[in-house]
């Protein structure tokens, strides 16, 4: 028996155990199979959604297909912004009182095939990730990348990767910048400037509705990826300072008339070798807002030149960083849903039986608890300074302890992504 000749039901099952690629042979070889497909496609594509990103909650990149366009700095965004990440938080509430039942699944064709494309993009970077993922501190910089790259990602880390990506596109759908596009694609020229979304949000808000329905080591595990980006951009920029430096005429030619005035063409240097006048690094902070699927655009150019242009065109000095957003929120308010489930008071009970991508890695608990036993999850433990045993109960009186998110240090080489099987045996996170 061919298996053409099988009955439409099995012809579907079979489809739906294939990859991608090979569920994009059977439909171009057979016309039975062509035809199978066409009745199926919809279920097909969402268990092909389903396989890619794997551990990682559909209601995230969901979101970031769903949040494109949706820009914070347009007053009449407001309550869509506010419904959509509400959908993104409450999606498995909704989903079982069938209130919502796509609230964190793709509710059509084209939401698949567009989350399928978003993955694609997604994964370069991840890919990027495995071939210059940062050092870590407990090894030099010659053996790291001799011995250790490219990164062989567990399942987990690769997950944790992937689930900061979605997150990162789409926090900047919302709250980032806009790509420059020609004037003859948009018909007019349209001045350009970071986002002004604080005009419609305050950054509590702003936090409260993204960050605090995530677990403070998921924040961290949002920071170290956007640090990664942050120094894919920084490279770049080093490779076109081999060209020329940042007050070079080629470099200001290459850049659209829309961009706003540079400080340094404002308040110019008397002094040439001041390092403003070579240096491109404070770009990189509004080129990481524009998303990940930019940086995907970034790292596909097809040469150095495209690269480099593409960057002048849309290259923006920007102090901010996500950093200093983390700094701003001085006092967090409580979890929010669902990142509330671990405010009980046998979280350290509790914790060890969640799902692995539910829980912190092993930096992370060792960094903030010492022990590793997380008794609370919003606070340290025990405090950053060395406190006598016999002092400590009157420290902990005059003294707030550190909340646990915010370790910069931390960010540059993956502290809340790395599994325990990276540590060496008897290293002691700083």
């Amino acid at each position: 028996m061919s298996l053409e000749s099988l009955p439409t039901e099995l012809r579907i099952l079979i489809l739906r155990a294939l990859d991608k690629q090979s569920l994009h042979n059977a439909v171009l070889a057979s016309p039975t199979y062509h035809h199978t497909y066409l009745l199926a496609r919809r279920a097909l594509l969402h268990d092909l959604v389903r396989c890619h990103y794997g551990l990682v909650d559909l209601a995230e990149p969901v979101a970031a297909i769903r949040s494109e366009g949706l820009y914070a700095d347009v007053s009449a965004n407001k309550q869509k912004i506010i419904s959509l990440l509400d959908r993104r938080r409450r999606h498995r509430e909704l989903e079982l009182s069938r209130k919502d039942p796509f609230a964190g699944a793709p509710v059509s064709i084209e939401e698949s095939i567009k989350l399928l494309h978003m993955y694609y993009k997604l994964d370069t970077i991840v890919q990027a990730y495995c071939r210059r993922a940062p050092c870590p501190p407990w090894m030099d910089q010659d053996t790291w990348k001799q011995q250790c790259l490219p990164l062989q990602l567990t399942e987990t880390e690769r997950a944790r990767i992937l689930r900061a990506l979605c997150r990162l596109q789409t926090y900047y759908n919302i709250v980032g910048a806009r790509e420059w596009v020609p004037e003859n694609e948009t018909g007019s020229q349209r001045f350009r400037k970071s986002s002004t979304w604080y005009r419609n949000f305050t950054t509590n808000e702003i936090w409260n509705l993204f960050f605090g329905t995530m677990a403070p080591w998921e924040v961290e595990e949002f920071g170290s990826v956007w640090m990664f980006a942050r120094d894919q951009y920084q490279g770049m920029f080093d490779e076109i300072a081999c060209e020329f430096p940042r007050s070079d005429p080629r470099w200001k030619a290459l850049r659209p008339n829309s961009l706003p005035a540079e400080m340094m063409d404002l308040y110019p240097s008397e002094r040439e070798d001041e390092p403003a006048n070579y240096s491109y690094s404070d770009y990189c902070n509004h080129l990481v807002s524009l998303g990940p699927c930019f940086l995907y655009k970034a790292l596909k150019q097809p040469t150095y030149e495209s690269r480099r242009n593409l960057l002048a065109h849309n290259a923006i000095a920007s102090k901010s960083s996500f950093m200093d957003v983390v700094e701003v929120i001085k006092d967090p308010c409580p979890l929010l849903y669902p990142a509330d489930r671990y405010e009980v008071p046998d979280i350290a009970r509790v914790l060890p039986t969640m799902p692995a991508m539910q829980q912190p890695t092993h930096g992370w608990k060792q960094h903030w608890h010492r022990d590793g036993i997380v008794e609370r999850v919003v606070f340290a433990t025990r405090p950053r300074v060395t406190v006598d045993e016999d002092s400590l109960e009157a420290w902990l009186g005059e003294n707030d302890l550190e909340r646990t998110i915010g370790y910069f240090d931390g960010w540059e080489w993956g502290y809340p992504i790395l599994e325990s099987t990276r540590f060496p045996v008897g290293y002691v996170m700083p």
